[in-house]
């Protein structure tokens, strides 16, 4: 299982928590370069309740014993959370000698696949799934609350980048065209399951919004919806007690995306009543009314049946501020938080050592609280490979891959920029 998860990663790869802007600039762009391409792709998981080992085999469909449902079990609280995200792009910037008569003013396009999803979801929707109603005859289980997320786009991003305001202040701004590819969402601000004591029903009452782009076009190159979203990006350094410091913040994702009209969309209030069905004779068995009576289909608009209409969708934007402080030559210490707004989030806080060996070398550690996961620890390296290469790669969460049954978040991440002249 570890092995198959460490292949995932090394295939799909991660990056860091930084903004958009900041990543293609992630170093000093030379004066020596008038151009920069660079390669990067984006993955990472995390649960503060669902272990690795629990993701890895719920994806792949593989045995889920007892001592692993009970693992979690533990874990598990009132309210819990797991969000994804997987991105992969290219990127261009150009420096031209003088643009509006500014220097040191730069143009970038980057062309992106961004996935993204995040869940909510009570301790009683746990066990009900992985357990079953048994416990519950005579009982209440509560879902309310439930909420689950999975968006889908390609992004044509252009923007502006300057490193010369006073004191070496620098700026960016983005804007960005958006194709939606895929869209599924449901939200449960009431959700509750009786079981009765002899087991002969159940009731769900539910008071549910649930949305889904058009299933009849699908894969990368479906477009059901379209839309905008800016990037902003600001660091100014500053003198502090320890030595040259820098301050970041950057706020990225700032939009929606607007899915057509072959959107399937519902918002109900409902009570649903499920006796099941009898069997009068093994003839019934054969009968093709009975299966169609229990298709998944029937139940779910039993429920909420569906309509067709438009739905705009807010994205997932991420807030990141860090304070840098230049110790001495080998060390720099960094300080942040980061929140994704719309996206079931916890604050994040972290702290990372950035240990320089030279300036063609440097190691990364990282230890931070809070995302979707609760305790985070990360490794990385940057390299300069020579001839305008640049290569950065690590994980921010390195505890994914060396104990998947006790941890609950992984990810990797590289970049590689080249420079030309």
């Amino acid at each position: 299982m570890r092995a198959t998860l460490v292949i995932f990663c090394l295939a799909l790869l991660s990056f860091r928590s930084n903004s958009q802007i900041s990543l293609i600039f992630a170093d000093d762009f030379p004066d020596s370069a008038k151009t920069r391409a660079g390669i990067q792709a984006d993955y990472s998981i995390g649960s503060n309740n669902l272990t690795n080992e629990f993701i890895g085999k719920f994806y792949t469909g593989g045995h889920i014993d007892t001592e692993l449902k009970n693992e979690v079990l533990s874990r598990t609280k009132n309210k819990n959370r797991i969000g994804a995200d997987i991105n992969s792009g290219i990127f261009f910037a150009f420096k031209p000698d003088s643009v509006f008569h500014k220097k040191n003013l730069s143009f970038f396009l980057a062309i992106k696949d961004r996935q993204h999803f995040d869940a909510s979801f009570s301790k009683d929707l746990y066990k009900i799934g992985f357990y079953g109603n048994k416990a519950y005859a005579g009982k209440t289980a509560y879902f309310n609350g439930f909420s689950m997320s999975l968006l889908r786009y390609q992004q044509f991003q252009l923007g502006i980048y300057s490193s010369q305001l006073d004191s070496g202040a620098r700026w960016g701004v983005g804007l960005s065209f958006l194709k939606g590819e895929q869209y599924s969402a449901i939200f449960a601000k009431k959700a509750e399951l009786y079981t009765s004591e002899d087991g002969e029903y159940i009731d769900f009452n539910t008071s549910i919004e649930m949305a889904k782009s058009d299933t009849a076009n699908t894969g990368p190159a479906a477009f059901n919806g379209y839309g905008t979203s800016v990037d902003i990006y600001f660091e100014a350094p500053f003198k502090s007690k320890l030595g040259l410091s820098k301050i970041k913040v950057s706020v990225s994702d700032i939009g929606l995306i607007s899915f057509n009209q072959n959107t399937l969309y519902v918002k109900q209030d409902s009570n649903f009543h499920y006796t099941g069905f009898n069997i009068s004779s093994i003839y019934d068995l054969q009968d093709s009314s009975l299966a169609a009576s229990t298709s998944q289909d029937s139940v779910l608009n039993s429920v909420a049946p569906f309509r067709k209409q438009s739905v705009s969708v807010t994205l997932p934007a991420t807030l990141n501020l860090s304070f840098e402080t230049k110790i001495n030559k080998r060390l720099e210490m960094v300080e942040g938080i980061r929140y994704v707004f719309n996206a079931n989030y916890k604050l994040l806080l972290y702290v990372r050592a950035n240990i320089y060996f030279n300036p063609r070398f440097m190691l990364s550690a990282t230890f931070s609280y809070g995302g979707y996961a609760t305790y985070n620890y990360g490794l990385g390296v940057f390299a300069s490979l020579g001839k305008g290469f640049m290569i950065y790669a690590g994980s921010n969460n390195i505890e994914g891959f060396i104990a998947p049954k006790k941890t609950t978040a992984q990810g990797a991440y590289i970049l590689l920029i080249k420079n030309f002249k």
